[in-house]
């Protein structure tokens, strides 16, 4: 198999918005270990809708009975459902979750998960989720707490060892192991020793005035610095999926993004590194120049984006489980500490 061919087949393939015909597959390939790629980078449904939409062209030749692509298409579409019946269970649980949250007057915003996949996904199955994220200031836990408790979530216990109570999330769970869990954040950046460089809080992002019963939500800029900060600092870009995010709020998939706040936003809350990381990771996998345009016109990002380059690449991203990708993944979780 040629290792580049691969790699650029699987991430056109792996592209939220892919618009053209892939470039062709590689000569040989095995259909259960790219549905395996796939699914562990999060991107099975790209991978799904970009098979049916350009099925002959994905392949090694015209022909759509391909085997392998037929094989490909089975193994995703199977776990396809299972992601995506596992979103929609967790979406029953947001409305009574937030109409008790403004009932009790939390100020809070929906994270990540259902928020992305309706502002930012042309379809809400691209972009399925595993639990659901709320941002508050650290004040309003206790309330966000109780309010939880009166529909039956009890709290898991806080993590132990050095840093018990200072991090920076509560996860709380219905009694139903399999429903997942509802995580409280009181900042974007969970590990203390992470959050003295880069802190992002739920008064650091700009916000849209709420609708009448429901809580506030990000503006297209602070969308793209949530998943810039959440892709650097709680995956150290492991996966596609996160940098996907990164990529379809860059290319204006909510609005159009406030270059100059995001910039000063950057700058203010010590994630200048992070976002330059996550625009340029974005730009090179999915070879999207609004992300090159974002870190151009902001100096303080250009500057980050030039040290960024040098430890992780979009081939450390694809390929993060490899003994290599994982050093430097770790040195670059050194560098946004130092930062």
């Amino acid at each position: 198999m040629a290792p580049r061919a691969f790699d650029a087949w699987f991430l056109a393939l792996a592209d939220p918005a892919l618009a053209a015909a892939p470039p062709p597959a590689p000569a040989a390939w095995d259909p259960a270990q790219v549905c395996e790629l796939a699914d562990w980078h999060g991107v099975v449904p790209a991978l799904v809708r970009n098979l049916r939409r350009h099925w002959p062209e994905a392949g090694r030749g015209p022909d759509p009975s391909d085997p392998s692509l037929r094989a490909l298409l089975a193994a995703a579409q199977e776990r396809l459902l299972g992601r995506v019946g596992f979103a929609l269970r967790l979406r029953k649980q947001l409305e009574p979750v937030v109409a008790a949250l403004v009932a009790g007057g939390v100020p809070a915003l929906v994270l990540k998960g259902p928020e992305f996949a309706d502002r930012l996904y042309a379809e809400p199955s691209l972009r399925p989720f595993t639990d659901l994220d709320f941002l508050l200031p650290r004040d309003a836990l206790a309330d966000a707490g109780a309010a939880l408790a009166r529909l039956g979530y009890r709290r898991d216990p806080p993590p132990r060892g050095k840093y018990r109570g200072d991090y920076g999330e509560e996860t709380w769970r219905l009694g139903d192991p399999s429903a997942g869990a509802i995580e409280l954040h009181w900042d974007l950046v969970n590990s203390p020793p992470l959050r003295q460089r880069c802190s992002v809080g739920f008064g650091d992002l700009q916000l849209e005035p709420p609708a009448a019963g429901a809580l506030p939500r990000a503006t297209p800029a602070s969308l793209l610095l949530v998943a810039a900060v959440h892709a650097a600092a709680s995956h150290r870009f492991d996966r596609l999926q996160p940098l996907a995010d990164v990529c379809q709020a860059a290319r204006g998939a909510a609005g159009p993004v406030d270059a100059a706040w995001l910039a000063d936003a950057a700058a203010r809350t010590g994630a200048a590194f992070a976002l330059a990381t996550a625009l340029r990771l974005a730009e090179g996998l999915f070879r999207e120049p609004a992300c090159a345009e974002l870190i151009r016109r902001a100096p303080c990002l250009a500057r980050a984006a030039r040290l960024a380059r040098r430890v992780i690449t979009p081939h450390t991203v694809l390929h993060s489980r490899t003994l290599a990708a994982g050093l430097r993944r770790q040195l670059y979780r050194e560098l946004l500490k130092r930062r």
